[in-house]
């Protein structure tokens, strides 16, 4: 099943840049809570910034997924949009985190959550089992046209920031896709779990 382009407005002519988009609409975080399966949901997001969190992510929401069931119902369960209890003002500054290997599939999700957000961020970091057999995550690093139409067609079509999630690994060839922030996780694409040092020296933020 394929998904159609929903998006016929034009991204604004200029968008801010990584550290102007860092400053004015984030505020300048320090402490980020970085996106987590079954924990990012609004209830910890909430206790995270009781706490001191600047800056929270959602769960990474499966892109493909979430398209191709446009129900409210449905989408819901990912983000819910119709009881407006995520994305209103005490859920901000807020990132939602989406996993794709398809760019119409994810600007058709993005799209339909960009309103209630300050970014969209594309996972391309995650190791597990499940992003190999769903194409997606790390399993993604070596395939830098499909990398660079994900994050191209986000940033070209998209009014609101884009940034993205990587394991250590080349950054130069995606450089030139957009987008406003990449995160780089101190691990290769191979690491799993939890525990050993990361790589520090190769931790980065670039706009």
């Amino acid at each position: 099943m394929c998904v159609a382009d929903p998006a016929t407005e034009k991204a604004p002519l200029r968008k801010l840049s990584g550290h102007d988009f860092y400053r004015d609409v984030l505020g300048s975080p320090k402490y980020v809570v970085a996106p987590m399966v079954d924990r990012s949901e609004l209830a910890w997001r909430t206790l995270s910034r009781r706490y001191g969190t600047q800056l929270v992510y959602t769960p990474m929401i499966n892109a493909r997924i979430f398209a191709l069931n446009p129900s409210p119902k449905h989408r819901d369960k990912f983000f819910d949009i119709t009881h407006a209890e995520e994305g209103g003002p005490s859920d901000r500054p807020l990132i939602v985190q989406f996993c794709a290997n398809d760019p119409h599939q994810l600007l058709a999700s993005a799209h339909a959550i960009h309103h209630h957000c300050d970014a969209i961020d594309l996972n391309l970091g995650c190791p597990q089992e499940i992003a190999r057999s769903g194409h997606y995550g790390s399993f993604l690093q070596d395939e830098w046209d499909l990398i660079y139409k994900l994050v191209n067609t986000l940033h070209t079509r998209l009014k609101i920031p884009v940034t993205a999630k990587f394991r250590v690994f080349s950054l130069d060839r995606c450089s030139g896709a957009g987008g406003q922030g990449l995160a780089v996780w101190g691990w290769l694409a191979e690491r799993r779990g939890v525990g050993g040092p990361a790589r520090t020296e190769r931790r980065a933020t670039r706009a």
